[in-house]
């Protein structure tokens, strides 16, 4: 399988999805799955329509260079095949997560419930796109859906095999991913459950919103710039503010509010987790943290999470039982954005 990947969105020059991607694909060619990686580019944009334009054809057009501090402009094939070399090396070393990112051990993201039938091209294109392009498709867009994205204007991943564009929304499905990895049980239920404290209504808190729904977990909504409302799929596990301070399941704090790169967040209330929603690609002193009240978690968790969401769900969900745990691909990250440092 012949891939083509690309970052859509502004701003995007932080974006260290190129560096999963080159990760996961690594690790999957050594389980034997047949895939390339012919192509990554970023492309910056306020709509879709020249992403989808350079998914359609085979020759990508010329594209303002976007240069990332660690990575350079992976449109320029020596940047491009340095990367993959380098994300090579770091998943053949075989390093394995230790205790403090994987607290209550390894976890594996869940595939669909029901199976689906994935029809490949010989080339596809796959992009994730983030802000401010989340919204931008809708039921009349012509894409198929395999989730409620378009419903919910938060589409973050699409795929184009050749004849016809699919989407996807793994901003939820991760941030539950992330709960679990850190000992979050949804089997709780009324007081007990878990408590998904947001600021914000866009794309990501949207998808988050349903996910936790979905999941039978209560949510607490402070407000943000774009209201969450409580008229969609989340509306009968909303509680009032009123209501937190007696709820006693744990308790995740976001604030999907944030600026991409700049992750800076006060918390509002106590939280069990604290997960910053963006971040930057400049150094991080921690992956984990612990604050007063718990563990403060960067913002990789959750781009790592719905990443490994999209394989699964969207770019490649037949190859769901090889794919590296949460814990895993983070050691991956880690190392790789060190050794790009370093060279």
């Amino acid at each position: 399988m012949r891939i083509r990947y690309a970052v859509a969105g502004k701003p995007i020059h932080h974006t260290l999805s190129p560096l999963l991607m080159s990760l996961v694909s690594s690790h999957l060619r050594n389980q034997g799955v047949d895939l390339e990686i012919a192509e990554m580019n970023l492309l910056e944009s306020t709509d879709l329509n020249g992403p989808m334009a350079w998914a359609w054809v085979s020759k990508s057009p010329t594209n303002v260079e976007i240069s990332n501090r660690l990575y350079g402009d992976l449109s320029n094939r020596k940047s491009l095949t340095k990367l993959l070399e380098i994300a090579d090396e770091v998943v053949s070393m075989n390093v394995q997560p230790g205790s403090e990112l994987t607290p209550f051990g390894e976890s594996f993201v869940k595939g669909p419930l029901e199976s689906r039938k994935t029809v490949r091209g010989d080339t596809e294109s796959w992009i994730s796109i983030t802000s401010p392009l989340k919204h931008m498709l809708s039921t009349r867009s012509g894409v198929h859906q395999i989730d409620s994205s378009l419903e919910n204007g938060s589409v973050n991943q699409l795929r184009w095999n050749g004849s016809h564009w699919y989407c996807a929304g793994t901003d939820g499905r991760g941030l539950v991913a992330v709960a679990t990895h850190f000992g979050f049980d949804f089997s709780k239920q009324d007081i007990e459950s878990p408590l998904l404290c947001m600021h914000g209504g866009g794309g990501a808190a949207r998808s988050s919103a349903v996910a936790w729904a979905q999941n039978d977990g209560k949510i607490w909504s402070s407000g943000g710039r774009r209201a969450l409302g409580n008229r969609g799929p989340w509306a009968g596990h909303l509680i009032e503010g009123d209501a937190v301070v007696d709820h006693v399941g744990k308790r995740l704090l976001i604030d999907f509010d944030l600026n991409p790169g700049e992750p800076l967040s006060t918390p509002s209330v106590t939280a069990d987790l604290h997960l910053v929603s963006s971040y930057n690609s400049g150094s991080v002193e921690q992956l984990v943290g612990q604050t007063d009240t718990g563990t403060s978690l960067d913002g990789r968790w959750l781009l790592t999470a719905q990443h490994l969401c999209a394989w699964a769900d969207l770019f490649a969900p037949s190859v769901i039982e090889e794919l590296p745990g949460l814990g895993q691909t983070m050691t991956w990250l880690n190392q790789l954005e060190s050794a790009l440092r370093a060279d």
